[in-house]
């Protein structure tokens, strides 16, 4: 089966400790393509993830970390070890939350701040070039907090939705693409529609205010439409009050981001330290998991907390239903339980809430 995304995205950070994050396989298939230098299973069959660490040679040289150590920290049913989570959490009504509106301006012009879904097409010369292309499918920008080249971002205010049109800009001498460096293109610009974003409807979804739900989106490369388009658990997770986290339960959450970090690193043949500073402009991999620790470990002790309310469990057989099996050995039951778990408690809340 399909597993649906854990949560909308609330807060700043990147929920990214999920095996039903993305689609089965895909993480690892591209992890042993990218740092091994190619995966003999082409098919996408995941038989072959056995847990077996015998080519795990990083693409710097160094090794990849243990996949089992994520079921570190958490017991046989995928909690967290000697942790009662009703304890730290108290759970809203259910039927008590409101749920903000979206809706999208078409209207009036792109100003600072907006929020805009535009569709683009690059070319150099007049030849379309890989990657410079949204393929029709849209692309959330943040005026005034996302970043392209040039002055991209301003050429697009004073349009509004439904026009079309081109700007020009010249791609920087170290852009890092050999065939773009110091390149002239032109991008041809189609503005689907402006979201209508309010501090109201930011706020109901976790974030400070419109400014800080920005600096999400431009940062983190989020688009809008899945963060606002079912944001019902975001605005549980929100409501839900929860004292600070147990150091047992902090630790497990930190050992798990440093995993990830390493082998989100490790497909580009850096340091956890480089990578972060990169793709995501902290410091270093310690000061970003100690900021962002806390938040993971609030939002994962309210999901323990409602699996503890409504007596939600994981048996072997849902490991069989979730067709996650293979994954056992890889990452360790606990660890598959604790995914399995929050799916769970996620659809539990999806019909509760309405």
């Amino acid at each position: 089966m399909n597993v649906k995304r854990l949560f909308c995205l609330i807060t700043a950070l990147i929920l990214a400790l999920s095996l039903a994050a993305c689609e089965k396989g895909s993480f690892t298939d591209k992890l042993n393509e990218t740092v091994n230098g190619g995966n003999d299973n082409t098919d996408g069959d995941q038989d072959n993830t056995d847990g077996s660490q015998d080519n795990t040679d990083g693409a710097d040289g160094g090794s990849l970390p243990d996949y089992t150590s994520f079921s570190d920290g958490l017991d046989e049913n995928g909690r967290f070890k000697d942790v009662t989570a009703l304890d730290y959490v108290t759970l809203p009504d259910y039927g008590s939350l409101v749920i903000p509106e979206f809706s999208q301006v078409t209207d009036r012009a792109v100003e600072d701040g907006d929020f805009v879904n535009i569709d683009y097409v690059g070319s150099i010369d007049g030849v379309e070039f890989d990657g410079g292309s949204t393929g029709g499918e849209g692309s959330d920008i943040v005026v005034g907090y996302t970043s392209f080249i040039d002055d991209f971002i301003e050429q697009l205010k004073g349009h509004k939705p439904g026009e079309n049109f081109d700007i020009e800009v010249t791609f920087p001498e170290d852009y890092g693409e050999e065939t773009l460096s110091g390149k002239d293109a032109v991008f041809n610009i189609t503005i689907n529609y402006i979201w209508d974003i309010s501090d109201e409807a930011a706020q109901a979804i976790g974030f400070d205010d419109r400014d800080d739900m920005g600096q999400y989106v431009a940062y983190n490369y989020a688009s809008v439409d899945d963060i606002v388009s079912d944001p019902r658990l975001d605005v549980f997770l929100t409501a839900a009050k929860c004292d600070d986290a147990p150091d047992s339960v902090l630790e497990t959450i930190r050992n798990q981001m440093r995993l990830e970090l390493d082998l989100q690193a490790s497909q580009y043949g850096l340091d956890a330290d480089t990578y972060v500073s990169y793709m995501i402009g902290a410091p270093s991999a310690d000061e970003y998991i100690e900021a962002q620790a806390p938040y993971l470990a609030r939002q994962y002790l309210i999901v323990q907390a409602v699996a503890e309310k409504e007596d939600i469990d994981v048996t072997d057989e849902d490991i069989t239903e979730y067709e996650y099996e293979s994954y056992v050995e890889v990452y360790g039951a606990p660890y598959v339980k604790f995914d399995i778990l929050r799916s769970k408690v996620v659809d539990l809340l999806d019909e509760a809430i309405g």
